[in-house]
C-alpha cells in the first residue's frame, strides 16, 4: 500500500513515469485524493472513496500547471467528500448527472466545458460535428465499452453516407474522437487504450496543385457576376486570395474603406493571427456594390437570417462551376474555392512578387515566415502587400478583358 505524501505542484511536475508501470501517490492533506502517473507520463488526479457500499474511483481531471492544479483537485475532492457524507453521488461534482455517468454524451459535454468552449477557435464546428455525426450513433453508449470496430463503422458511415464520398469529414470525425478519447482515457478505468488507434479512416488526399488558367479565371469572374451576392463573395476571394470562410463570413466592421484596409481578426483567421489585407480599387468598388442590410453585420448574411453568415456554399458553388463549363463549352478539370487562393499566389509569383510577401498576403505561417524567422521578423510587409494586390487587380483586369499585357481596362460589372 502506497504511503501518503505531502504533494505539491512542483513535486507532481517532477514525477518521472516508469515504462510499463502505473504509479499512484496518495495525498496526505485530502484523504482519498491521489495522483496517478501513467507509463506515458500522463498525470491524473483520482478521488477514491466508498459510495453505495462499494469502492469507487472518480477521475477528477488531468494535471495542468495552469488550468487544473493540486489546489483545484483538493477543492473538488473536498466537495465530493461532502456529497458522500450527505448521501449524494459525488459524480455530480464532475458536471454529469448521475444517470449520465459513464455515457459518452455526458463525458462529451464535460469535454466541451473544460477543453473546447472558450479555448478553441473552432469550438462551434467541433460541437456541430459531434452533434451531427457522432452523438446520434454513440451518445448513449458507455464510453468505456466503445471499441475500435465501433469507431471504424462510424467513420465509414460518415465517409460513405452521401451519394458522393466525403473522406474529409470522415477524417475529421476520426480526429475529433481521437482527441476526445485521449482526454477521457484517464477517466475510464476499464478502457485500456484509445479505441481510435488502429481504427479505419480515409487516406489523406494527395496535396492539390490545381491552378486556374487565364481562360478559367476570366470565365469564373464572369460567371460569378451572374451569381448574386454569393458571386460577389467569389469575386472578393479572387481579388484578395483570402480563405473562403474569411471572405464569406466577413463583417462590415472589419473594413476601413478610407484607409483601404480589411482587417481579418485573429479569432477568424485559421492560424490565429490577425491579417491586414490592403484593398485595391477594384476590391473597394466591389464592396461598395454589396447590398448593405442594416439588420446584419455580415457582408453576406444568410437568406432569411441576417444574424448569421451565408451558408449553402456547395450548391451555390456548383451552379457557378456549371456556368463555367457551359461558357468554356466542355468539361473542366474540377477546381475548388481554395484553388482560387493558390491561383492568386501563383499569379503573384509570376508578377515578380517576393515569396515572403506572397505568404504575408495569404497570412501563411509557413515556408519563409516559419520557425525562427516568425519569432524575430516583425515586419508585416504592409506596403509590399498593397503593391502586390494592386498589381494582381491590374492583371485580373487584363485577363478578364482579354487584352494583351499593358492594356488595362475596367473590370466588367
Amino acid at each position: 500500500m502506497a504511503r501518503s505524501v505531502r504533494l505539491t505542484d512542483s513535486k507532481i511536475a517532477g514525477i518521472k513515469p516508469i515504462l510499463g508501470d502505473r504509479l499512484e501517490f496518495p495525498d496526505d492533506v485530502v484523504k482519498g485524493l491521489r495522483v496517478r502517473v501513467g507509463s506515458g507520463g500522463t498525470k491524473t488526479f483520482i478521488y477514491r472513496a466508498r459510495f453505495g457500499g462499494k469502492p469507487r474511483n472518480f477521475a477528477l481531471g488531468q494535471y495542468d500547471a495552469k488550468r487544473f492544479t493540486l489546489a483545484n483537485a483538493r477543492d473538488l475532492a473536498r466537495k465530493m467528500q461532502g456529497d458522500i457524507s450527505e448521501g449524494r453521488d459525488p459524480a455530480g461534482q464532475l458536471g454529469r448527472k448521475p444517470g449520465d455517468d459513464g455515457r459518452l454524451k455526458g463525458l462529451v459535454e464535460l469535454y466541451f466545458q473544460r477543453e473546447v468552449r472558450g479555448r478553441k477557435r473552432t469550438a462551434d464546428a467541433i460541437e456541430r460535428t459531434f452533434k451531427v455525426d457522432i452523438l446520434p450513433t454513440l451518445g448513449e453508449r458507455l464510453a468505456d465499452t466503445i471499441t475500435r470496430a465501433d469507431i471504424t463503422k462510424l467513420v465509414e458511415r460518415v465517409t460513405f453516407k452521401a451519394t458522393k464520398e466525403t473522406p474529409r469529414q470522415g477524417r475529421m470525425v476520426h480526429q475529433l474522437l481521437s482527441a476526445f478519447f485521449n482526454w477521457a482515457l484517464p477517466r475510464l478505468d476499464r478502457l485500456e487504450a484509445n479505441p481510435c488507434v488502429g481504427a479505419w479512416r480515409p487516406a489523406v488526399s494527395a496535396s492539390r496543385d490545381r491552378v486556374l488558367s487565364q481562360d478559367e479565371i476570366k470565365t469564373l469572374w464572369n460567371a460569378a457576376g451572374d451569381a448574386g451576392e454569393f458571386g460577389k463573395g467569389v469575386r472578393l476571394l479572387i481579388l484578395t486570395g483570402q480563405r473562403r470562410s474569411e471572405v464569406l463570413e466577413a463583417k462590415w466592421a472589419e473594413f476601413n474603406v478610407d484607409a483601404k484596409v480589411w482587417t481579418i481578426p485573429a479569432a477568424r483567421a485559421k492560424n490565429g493571427k490577425a491579417n491586414l489585407v490592403p484593398l485595391s480599387d477594384a476590391a473597394l468598388a466591389l464592396i461598395a456594390s454589396i447590398d448593405r442590410t442594416s439588420k446584419s453585420g455580415f457582408l453576406f448574411p444568410a437568406k432569411g437570417n441576417p444574424s448569421a453568415p451565408m451558408s449553402g456554399f456547395t450548391q451555390l458553388w456548383g451552379k457557378v462551376l456549371k456556368a463555367v463549363e457551359k461558357d468554356l463549352e466542355g468539361p473542366v478539370e474540377r477546381f475548388t474555392m481554395h484553388d482560387i487562393r493558390r491561383t492568386l499566389a501563383t499569379g503573384l509569383q509570376r508578377l515578380g512578387t517576393r515569396l515572403e510577401v506572397t505568404e504575408a498576403v495569404l497570412n501563411h505561417q509557413s515556408g519563409s515566415r516559419a520557425g525562427i524567422v516568425a519569432v524575430y521578423q516583425r515586419h508585416h510587409f504592409a506596403d509590399e502587400k498593397r503593391h502586390a494586390l494592386d498589381a494582381w487587380a491590374a492583371e485580373l483586369q487584363r485577363i478578364v478583358a482579354g487584352e494583351r499585357v499593358g492594356n488595362v481596362v475596367a473590370l466588367r460589372g
